[in-house]
């Protein structure tokens, strides 16, 4: 079994992250991508773009299983950053994917629902290099003609200046960290010695009767929803601040990620207006086409949350703690089944689900089938996981000032 080893070797045996890994292993996987993104802007490429995929997806798979960010640090509550590393090199290779067997080549277009194409301009290599570039970072495509049908929450913060639209995605991000380490923090502290530490452990307390064990892990599960939101939100103002300070970006470019998730009344808005888009060119064009050429309608549901569910399977194997497919995937699964029972309802009275009982619907179903999504990543150690030095902490500092008064 001395080939299985080679082509998925033991998690111990990763490297860290140094200047020659990275030239190794990350680098050439970072130049394949950028390739392809440029290739797939100029026409006639289709066979140069085949010929590369391999090596793209052979890179990919190399990063993804033979780098470990977290072992310079010497400390297992930063192995979310293993997770976060198989995540995205899983996205470069489905999106290297996509672009390969792309027919037509992707334009940028203001307006990406328009009958007819913009016209176009002789490509220069400035140009190519530029417009690859955008595309690699561009993850929702706006600007770009694939993004069609894409949902956009309207922005609130000002996008008549750079500097004023700098300002006030600073001030969201600082509010949203310290919104962050709060919830994180009251996660953790349900239990600390196994949900706060590395070594993780179930979020289903044995010595509860079952009313109260699933109260408790309802709430954790729901706490750890909003904190994984904040999340999110914290790497999109990072981008968003970068790419209109350094890069220079339209900050129309920018438009929210989120649109109040938790205000949704039924699980299709929720999961198609509310919950951010960063994937769906990912779950469409690899999930709901292939199974709605099979299933109809029904798998282009199910198929978009399939590959979801694949991807979140990858990323909990990134620890190198094993993963779980029917609780990670199963999850994402079930978001796939409620949708279709929305439809049963709609056919069957004649009326969308929706109101104040279509959001409790929504609720229960997305929180209560979460429990078990969450259980595994805290039996993984995830939600042990550390993001500020200990002494720096936001709570830890508000703990000791409300200590100080109190004395």
């Amino acid at each position: 079994m001395d080939w299985l080893t080679e082509l998925v070797p033991p998690t111990d045996t990763r490297v860290p992250l140094s200047l020659q890994s990275f030239t190794q292993l990350f680098l050439p996987s970072l130049l394949l991508y950028y390739s392809t993104a440029a290739l797939v802007i100029i026409p006639n490429t289709l066979y140069a773009r085949l010929a590369l995929l391999p090596v793209t997806l052979w890179s990919a798979w190399r990063t993804g299983t033979r780098l470990d960010l977290a072992a310079p640090y010497h400390d297992e509550r930063l192995i979310y950053l293993n997770q976060g590393l198989t995540l995205a090199i899983s996205t470069l290779a489905i999106r290297a994917v996509i672009w390969t067997f792309q027919l037509e080549p992707f334009y940028k277009t203001p307006d990406p629902d328009a009958p007819r194409p913009p016209k176009q301009s002789p490509f220069t290599v400035d140009q190519v290099a530029c417009d690859a570039f955008d595309l690699c970072c561009n993850l929702r495509g706006i600007g770009w003609n694939w993004s069609k049908g894409l949902r956009i929450a309207k922005e609130t913060r000002p996008t008549h200046s750079r500097i004023a639209f700098a300002l006030s995605t600073f001030q969201s991000f600082v509010a949203t960290l310290l919104l962050f380490d709060v919830l994180h923090y009251t996660v953790q502290s349900f239990s600390w010695s196994t949900l706060g530490s590395a070594a993780g452990g179930t979020i289903f307390d044995p010595q509860l009767s079952p009313i109260p064990r699933y109260l408790r892990s309802t709430l954790i599960t729901y706490l750890a929803g909003l904190t994984i939101c904040c999340g999110i939100q914290l790497g999109f103002y990072m981008a968003s601040f970068t790419g209109v300070v350094l890069f220079r970006n339209d900050p129309a470019s920018w438009p929210p990620i989120f649109n109040a998730p938790w205000l949704a009344t039924s699980l299709a808005e929720f999961w198609a207006q509310r919950w951010h888009q960063v994937f769906r060119d990912l779950f469409v064009s690899c999930g709901s086409k292939p199974l709605a050429a099979v299933f109809g309608r029904m798998g282009t549901v199910l198929g978009a949350f399939l590959i979801s569910g694949l991807l979140h399977v990858a990323g909990l194997w990134g620890m190198g703690r094993g993963t779980e497919f029917w609780t990670v995937a199963g999850y994402f699964l079930m978001m796939g089944v409620g949708i279709v029972l929305e439809r049963v309802w709609r056919n069957a009275t004649g009326h969308k689900v929706g109101g104040a009982l279509g959001w409790v619907w929504t609720m229960l179903w997305v929180v209560c089938w979460g429990n078990f999504m969450v259980d595994a990543w805290a039996r993984k150690g995830l939600i042990g996981s550390v993001f500020f030095p200990d002494e720096s902490r936001p709570m830890y500092r508000i703990e000791r000032i409300v200590s100080d008064i109190l004395q």
